[in-house]
């Protein structure tokens, strides 16, 4: 059956389709990275010279056909669309925590700051982040330079008018943590931002931040939209990899890593 056959008998509305072929442009590098972005450190190794790092053989990309017919199939799903609307890649290469919450806020629909980027409309942005953040919690120097902890970010996003809640993946059974993800992905107003380490999911690099977007029982995997597009595209990943690489201990706070839970304030 042909991906537009698929679209048709899950009888999804013309705008979702719309934001499913934006977000798979997208990914596919037509959209360029940040000027900001570094481009001057030494390859890695097994890097392609045109392009971001393959794909390990045990993920499963979006642009796949399979990673698409996840996507479709799924009823746990919801996060995604609204997500896909705002995704965004990280300024630098500390700023996956930024990233991945501007994504959060501006996807949740809640009354938007002025912006410097674009002053004629308020907007959520990487680069206004932390004006209204208390410099004691974070600073955008310091970030900059170390990124941020799970209790970090949960105290920086406590700075906005959203409930939080944080889940260090040490203190959650395995099944503990795919209920969660499951629970929130259900949902398009509340997101689950992801703490994990990219070696124990078979990508090259250490900690990182990116926001889950769907999941699907069938293969006991979540959608991860990685904010380093530069580097990886969003994937389907294995949930028991997703959580030994969020079970990771962080070294800056000799924790584990987890998951920040971002939602509405009840009125």
């Amino acid at each position: 059956m042909s991906h537009y056959s698929l679209l048709r008998s899950a009888g999804l509305k013309s705008s979702l389709v719309w934001a499913t072929t934006a977000l798979l442009v997208a990914l596919s590098g037509c959209i360029s990275p940040p000027a900001t972005e570094s481009h001057s450190a030494a390859p890695t190794v097994g890097r392609p010279a045109d392009g971001p790092l393959p794909v390990p053989p045990n993920l499963v990309a979006l642009l796949q056909p399979e990673g698409q017919r996840r996507l479709i199939s799924t009823a746990d799903n919801r996060s995604y669309w609204p997500l896909s609307e705002y995704f965004e890649t990280q300024r630098n290469e500390a700023y996956c925590s930024v990233a991945s919450s501007v994504m959060a806020l501006n996807a949740l629909g809640i009354k938007r700051p002025e912006s410097t980027q674009y002053p004629d409309f308020p907007y959520f942005s990487q680069q206004d982040f932390f004006r209204s953040v208390d410099p004691q919690i974070a600073d955008a120097a310091r970030v900059s330079r170390e990124g941020m902890t799970l209790d970090q970010l949960g105290a920086v996003l406590s700075e906005f008018p959203v409930e939080v809640e944080k889940f260090h993946s040490g203190d959650l059974t395995l099944a503990q943590f795919r209920n969660l993800i499951r629970e929130t992905t259900a949902h398009d107003d509340r997101f689950a931002l992801l703490n994990f380490r990219r070696v124990e999911i078979g990508e090259t690099g250490g900690g990182h931040w990116s926001p889950l977007a769907a999941y699907d029982a069938a293969s006991d995997s979540a959608l991860l939209l990685d904010v380093a597009r530069y580097k990886y595209p969003a994937v389907w990943v294995p949930i028991a990899q997703l959580y030994a690489g969020s079970q990771a201990v962080d070294s800056v706070s000799g924790l584990s890593r987890g998951l920040v839970i971002v939602s509405k304030r009840a009125s």
